[in-house]
């Protein structure tokens, strides 16, 4: 990759600082830091925090519909995720999703190579923080790697291109070459194996990397290699390495959904004050968050009628949803069973989370046949969500508890964009290969107007225009 992509990276890590008055730069984009503090406090950088408005993942989603009256207005790029076009950007746009991410690599990478020659502070302090931004980095590579390489395939990763493996902070470097999807995987691999040991167990905040969320990402990691005993393995780590000093759970959505009860809800309007903030909440492991160009006061994007009817009569999950069209004023719904996402539009739940470790766990017990570990899981999260009377799982098969398990990932984190994550690791799994993806869009009167299906290529998106303008010896994704 020639030296513009990199000179974009280090251009919007230092333009959305928010310690500018510390991250001064310096003649090839290099910032000052010098005592083992500053490189800590690099940590706090705003692009690092959270990825901006990187929702990408919602409208290419298969849980979400639109109504032709709200999409036809909508930005140039939401319809063109929603239709899964080719290009979503612009030549001269940039991809969110992708300056985010390589802004906080920079930002590791800096930590990565430097920290141990820093002023003041203990070796063992310099390599626990070197530690935490090498687990910090494998985040941000595994977001990456699904969203530009092809979904890991065993028989094909050596050869599928997947996304250049950037290890220093230089905003003069060039001649980067995408590294294949299994180099990517095993460069997150060996950042997360050696870093867990040095990690701490506690952070000041749940923003920072903990040795759980380390766990907690390598697990999630090996699941989505379909490494099932290895993801296993992993997880059964993280309950006795969570933090100490906070209070990690799976909130009780029975009470805090009641009427009265910590979210404010409201049957009268359908709408609730509180909601689910990734670095409040006591749900978060490590907690990151993007902002939803699709939530609050936005019709463009509804939750698709056979999503809502996964869930039993009770699931306080429903109220997270209304039928109701923005503003509320108007009075209206919307038809065919269409319901918008509302509340917040920080989406808190992007990093790793307790309830999905339950879902995690669930999955991979499931794919190992132990049934009733699997049961097991999924009814503690459950019963936290529902009544006790519909969290009970009754399932017969080990193919049955894997599809369970599956709904229950799209139930809990519905027009979340993570059903985008999962539809790409699926397309290569037996069981759910033939699976068709599709994108309905509705008139005001509840009838579709037109059904887009989902090409397999586009499970995949392409490196934006704009660095391939630049990056001529890079070739794109189909």
């Amino acid at each position: 990759m020639k030296r513009n992509l990199i000179l974009i990276i280090a251009t919007l890590t230092f333009a959305s600082s928010c310690k500018k008055d510390f991250l001064e730069v310096e003649p090839i984009g290099k910032t000052v830091a010098r005592t083992l503090n500053d490189y800590n406090n690099l940590f706090y950088n705003g692009n690092l925090l959270g990825t901006g408005f990187a929702d990408i993942q919602i409208p290419m989603s298969d849980d979400v519909a639109a109504v032709d009256t709200y999409l036809t207005p909508a930005s140039v790029a939401a319809q063109r995720s929603f239709k899964w076009e080719k290009d979503i950007y612009n030549e001269d746009e940039n991809a969110v999703e992708f300056t985010s991410m390589m802004s906080q690599i920079y930002l590791m990478n800096k930590i990565i190579n430097e920290v141990m020659n820093s002023e003041e502070g203990t070796d063992a302090a310099k390599q626990t923080l070197r530690a935490e931004a090498r687990a910090t980095r494998a985040w941000s590579y595994f977001m990456l790697i699904n969203y530009y390489g092809k979904p890991y395939n065993r028989a094909t990763s050596s050869s599928d291109p997947g996304f250049p493996i950037v290890t220093v902070a230089d905003a003069a470097g060039n001649n980067f070459e995408r590294a294949s999807v299994e180099q990517v995987y095993q460069f997150i691999i060996a950042d997360l194996v050696e870093s867990i040991p040095l990690l701490s167990r506690n952070s000041v905040i749940r923003a920072r990397m903990t040795k759980a969320g380390a766990l907690g990402l390598l697990g999630k990691v090996y699941v989505f290699m379909g490494r099932y005993h290895d993801a296993l393995n992993q997880l059964d780590q993280l309950p006795p390495n969570l933090p100490t000093t906070v209070t990690t759970e799976v909130l009780n959505y029975n009470t805090f959904m009641a009427v009265g009860g910590g979210w404010g809800y409201s049957p009268t309007v359908n709408s609730y004050t509180g909601g689910p903030l990734a670095f409040s909440s006591n749900e978060s492991i490590f907690a990151r968050n993007f902002l939803s160009s699709y939530m609050v006061t936005s019709n463009v994007l509804l939750l698709t009628p056979e999503t809502i009817a996964l869930y039993s009569a009770n699931d306080q999950r429903k109220k997270l949803y209304t039928t109701r069209v923005t503003p509320l004023a108007a009075n209206a719904t919307f038809p065919a069973g269409l319901t918008r996402r509302y509340g917040f539009n920080t989406i808190g739940s992007y990093g790793i989370n307790y309830p999905e470790y339950f879902l995690l766990r669930a999955e991979c017990e499931a794919r190992l046949n132990n049934l009733t570990a699997a049961k097991a899981d999924l009814e503690i999260l459950r019963v936290r969500r529902m009544p006790a009377a519909e969290a009970t799982v009754n399932i017969g098969t080990q193919e049955q508890m894997i599809r369970f398990v599956i709904d229950e990932r799209k139930r809990e984190y519905a027009f979340l964009g993570y059903r985008w994550f999962d539809m790409r690791r699926l397309s290569v799994d037996p069981i759910f290969a033939n699976d068709v993806f599709t994108h309905k869009t509705y008139d005001m009167q509840g009838n579709i107007v037109s059904t887009l299906t989902l090409p397999k290529e586009r499970l995949t998106l392409r490196l934006p225009l704009k660095i391939m303008a630049q990056n001529s010896n890079i070739t794109n994704n189909p």
